[in-house]
């Protein structure tokens, strides 16, 4: 299996073979020619391979590390034993009873986890928060906030980037006047989620625990990932979040494009500069567009006189991606380059927050699938996610 390293290097081979091919073609002020774009594409995808490896690579990383954690009582008991993780899992697909020490059991209709519902264990959590980045942009992007109750939150919210305090002369013959400050609000609600699986009696009685957990992990959190994204990309808040892309309470556009099947390097600049630096310096500011524009960007140069790349890979273990030096997330659920779509976000992404209401439950049901030899699992999360501040984070629109 190849590290991270040596993926680094062939990927940084190939981008610069891909930006002589456009680099040819600028100095002879032509585009490119059938030919060089079918090599082009043909590299674009050996590269776009070879990032996904890499993503595989750091997943796989990150998984490695927190199985490394032993979870903490979540609960004022005893501490759980080192393999509570384990030991959770096969009472829950094994349909034993769940006690109060393993400090999981979160109370709904019974002391047993036939009839009750779960709190998975924080180990298991961040397995499903991987899959959760890895299908879902805006999960990676935003300002994750975990409340421990439901019911509707109020965040409050202040724009105070045109604050400048004031000079004061000396001998004062007054008092300081203090400044007054306007909060705005928004309120989250927890939205429900759900999704139900079905295990058969002979994949729990055949497979390890750790198998199975693995198996139940990833595929509620590429759904959840999925549905989650979408909804946190362009819902409408009626029963869902409210998406960054929401016509009424999402991002604003910051520059509108002169075309409506093209994006110049000059507009992503004005797009930048549409929003304040107040929210372009910080470690959560990136640009957020899906793959096929991605590729439209990695095309793009200054020009005939400077082919200074817009996009730059990494060439450092550890380091994205980047598009006119700031990271940039991937989301599927953003339109591609048509006529009035929204198709590029810039900001500081601290300022969408997503708030969960403890995390993950997964409720069994012995009974209901028994006709098919199958255990039903329950999973379900509450959530929301809106805007904070729309002056944090700017849209590009394509021309009419």
């Amino acid at each position: 299996m190849k590290t991270e390293k040596q993926i680094i290097e062939q990927r940084a081979g190939i981008y610069r073979q891909m930006q002589d091919l456009l680099n040819r073609s600028a100095a002879e002020n032509r585009p490119m020619s059938a030919d060089e774009n079918e090599q082009w594409n043909r590299m674009d995808a050996d590269f776009n391979s070879l990032t996904n490896e890499m993503n595989a690579i750091q997943r796989m990383n990150g998984l490695a590390s927190s199985m490394q954690t032993v979870d903490e009582p979540v609960l004022p008991t005893p501490a759980a034993p080192a393999n509570a993780k384990r030991e959770y899992f096969t009472r829950l697909f094994n349909s034993q009873p769940m006690d109060a020490s393993m400090a999981m059991q979160r109370a709904v209709t019974s002391t047993t986890q036939n009839n009750g519902a779960y709190v998975v264990p924080e180990e298991f959590m961040r397995e499903i928060e991987v899959f959760l980045k890895a299908f879902g942009g805006m999960f990676q992007a935003s300002y994750i906030h975990r409340s421990t109750r439901g019911g509707t939150m109020r965040w409050p919210t202040i724009d105070d980037t045109a604050a400048t305090g004031s000079w004061q002369a000396e001998p004062r013959s007054s008092g300081i006047t203090p400044r007054a400050f306007s909060f705005n609000k928004k309120e989250y609600s927890a939205h429900l989620w759900t999704d139900v699986l079905a295990l058969t009696y002979e994949f729990l009685q055949d497979e390890d625990v750790d198998f199975t957990s693995r198996v139940m992990a990833e595929l509620v959190g590429t759904s959840f990932g999925r549905a989650l994204n979408k909804a946190l990309t362009d819902g409408n808040g009626s029963g869902k979040p409210t998406g960054i892309l929401d016509a009424t309470n999402g991002a604003t556009t910051g520059k509108t494009a002169a075309s409506a099947t093209a994006i110049t390097k000059a507009e992503l600049i004005d797009l930048v500069h549409s929003v304040d630096p107040a929210y372009r310096t910080g470690p959560n500011t990136a640009f957020m567009f899906n793959d096929t524009t991605l590729a439209a960007l990695k095309k793009l140069d200054f020009g005939t006189t400077d082919t200074v790349p817009l996009w730059m890979p990494s060439f450092r273990e550890g380091e994205p991606d980047r598009v006119l030096g700031f990271r940039y997330v991937v989301n599927q659920d953003f339109p591609s380059i048509a006529s009035t779509r929204k198709t590029i976000a810039f900001g500081d992404w601290s300022k969408y927050v997503v708030r969960m209401v403890q995390d993950f439950s997964l409720i069994r049901l012995n009974e209901r699938y028994a006709d098919e030899l199958a255990v039903g699992f329950v999973a379900y999360a509450r959530v929301d996610g809106k805007l904070l501040n729309s002056s944090a984070i700017k849209l590009l629109v394509q021309a009419s």
